[in-house]
């Protein structure tokens, strides 16, 4: 290589590396506020999940607003197609969640929809934990709109 290029290559690196990007969510370890639990009711595996999710964002400070959340949660598991014997070969799973946020400055309501389609595992219990897996990134995305909603106001 020659010398421009090695000079262009540096001062390439320099622009990219002090540009300021940092990615989406990497500030959610800094938050000035607690997510508290208060109410729940729906998909009990899927409440489950929702909770594990919000008890990461519970520390129990002093000093920083107490943001308490109910929801209620629904989960479907939606046949799309069946083979000539009439056993399912696709799945459809679809969660809608409607958050109930309060604090002490405002009170608002977020709903929360997502679906994915799935094909029929033949081993039931791999099918089953695939199905958590699911449902646990349907409840990390819905706590992530919760948490960009909430530092939005």
């Amino acid at each position: 290589m020659n010398k421009r290029a090695i000079s262009f290559l540096i001062i390439l690196s320099f622009f990219i590396y002090s540009c300021g990007f940092t990615p989406q969510y990497a500030g959610f370890k800094n938050l000035e506020f607690d997510l508290i639990v208060d109410e729940t009711s729906g998909d009990r595996d899927f409440n489950n999940e929702i909770r594990s999710q919000i008890k990461r964002y519970d520390r129990n400070r002093k000093g920083v607003e107490k943001i308490i959340i109910s929801y209620n949660s629904t989960y479907e598991k939606i046949i799309l197609t069946k083979d000539t014997k009439g056993a399912a070969t696709k799945y459809n799973l679809k969660v809608n969640v409607i958050f109930e946020i309060n604090s002490d400055n405002y009170t608002t309501k977020i709903v929360f929809k997502d679906e994915f389609n799935i094909d029929k595992i033949d081993d039931t219990i791999e099918e089953n934990n695939y199905i958590k897996i699911v449902k646990r990134n349907f409840a990390e995305r819905a706590i992530e709109k919760i948490i960009l909603s909430i530092r939005e106001k």
